[in-house]
């Protein structure tokens, strides 16, 4: 195999081609050029390869983008890549914490054999010396102003290595969720010297407390980038929604993140019902209804999930089956997404750290990745975490939106003892 990438369905494609004049095809999900690359079916959900996508600026940057764009933290498929960029991607959203650096290996290797570096916008993140998943520790305020420089040199050197490339377009301070680390002076400082020396185009912050970041980045003037975590589950969150419309007229450019809510896995019939295909899309096109989101990055994994969400970029027109999943009254209930207000905290006697818990649940059970799951685990606090919850046999916590917390912990609890998950 020429091209280290293939997987079954790239061999499939190309033996196919030969074939497709043969009426056995009628039924393909795809058809195939002379060129033997694969291209979308022009019914269903998957994108019309005759579309042309949507385009939006990127705040002040200059940027122009397809609203819909890959966040690549989850795939492990680096055939998606180019499949990605041959329906029209072009931003690709990494960063060195995912997969343990791989995640950014597959990109930098991919977009290279590829040849199409300075047609495509790369994006990579790097955290605070001390960082942990755990948004209620403040273990990097022990560094030195230097010494937070010096790891973000580090840290973001590694990246480049890497993803095999001189710069990149966008690099985060990723995972600011507090004032201090919006404006942690060391990061700044590292940030605004390698924009300088042309090895990041533009800075960004990316957080899980949006409005907080938000108002943050439009006092500080700085970055040109935010990242925000958004979805139909914060529809009525109007101070938000203001906060986003007012740092858009800003010229601050905003991408999307947890879009479709954790995506349409659910562990347990207690948790909520399966999501059809149609509610993925509902939920992506509802975010980009907003025109001061620019572009969404959902983590797709698969093909079909590429052609599923790459089919809103041309249109946001609701079908039908969409808006019906979008008016049905169970919609949020259904979700069961963790805003990380941290209301529920005050409920727990014990002090457990509640919505790291339910990262966590994300991670391993919607998402399926279990690395990033354990590591979230681990980073809770001793005496915070799940180990303390076993000793309950019932659950305080009430969520203030619509999570049933208890069913989740006791989901955990079952994940924990088959080993996937230690507390």
């Amino acid at each position: 195999m020429k091209n280290f990438y293939w997987n079954r369905r790239d061999f499939l494609a190309k033996v196919t081609a030969s074939l497709a004049a043969s009426p056995l095809l009628s039924r393909a999900n795809f058809f195939f050029g002379q060129s033997g690359k694969s291209a979308p079916a022009p019914a269903g959900a998957q994108a019309d390869a005759a579309s042309k996508p949507i385009y939006r600026t990127l705040g002040k940057t200059g940027v122009s983008l397809p609203i819909v764009s890959m966040g690549v933290m989850n795939a492990d498929v680096p055939g998606l890549i180019p499949r990605s960029y041959e329906l029209g991607i072009r931003f690709f959203d990494t960063a060195a914490v995912y997969q343990q650096g791989r995640n950014e290996e597959m990109v930098g290797r991919m977009i290279k054999e590829m040849g199409v570096r300075a047609k495509v916008i790369i994006s990579t993140k790097v955290v605070r010396p001390g960082w942990t998943r755990d948004r209620g520790q403040t273990q990097e305020r022990a560094y030195s102003t230097a010494e937070v420089k010096a790891h973000f040199f580090d840290i973001f050197q590694q990246s480049l290595k890497r993803l095999q490339m001189d710069y990149v377009d966008i690099v985060f301070n990723h995972s600011a969720d507090s004032p201090a680390d919006v404006t942690s002076e060391g990061t700044l400082e590292a940030m605004t010297a390698l924009k300088k020396a042309g090895k990041a185009r533009f800075l960004a912050v990316s957080s899980h407390q949006p409005e907080m970041a938000l108002k943050e980045v439009m006092n500080l003037g700085v970055y040109d980038v935010v990242l925000i975590p958004i979805n139909y589950t914060m529809a009525n969150d109007e101070g938000l929604l203001k906060t986003i419309d007012a740092a858009a007229k800003k010229g601050i450019g905003l991408v999307a993140m947890k879009t479709q809510a954790g995506g349409p896995v659910r562990p347990d019939p207690k948790l909520g019902k399966p999501l059809t295909p149609a509610s993925q899309t509902a939920l992506l096109k509802w975010v980009l209804h907003h025109d001061a989101i620019t572009t969404a990055i959902p983590g797709y994994t698969t093909y079909e999930q590429l052609e599923q969400n790459f089919s809103v970029a041309s249109s946001l027109a609701y079908s039908r089956e969409e808006r019906e999943f979008l008016g049905d009254k169970n919609t949020l209930a259904n979700a069961q997404f963790c805003v990380q207000c941290r209301a529920c905290q005050a409920d727990c006697p014990q002090g457990v750290n509640i919505p790291q818990l339910m990262r966590t649940h994300m991670y391993a059970v919607q998402y399926a990745n279990y690395w990033l799951a354990a590591d979230t685990m681990r980073a809770i606090a001793d005496g915070e975490g799940l180990a303390v919850c076993k000793a309950c046999t019932s659950c305080r916590a009430t969520c203030r939106n619509s999570v049933n917390i208890a069913q989740k912990i006791e989901h955990l609890k079952a994940l924990s003892s088959t080993g996937i998950l230690k507390a």
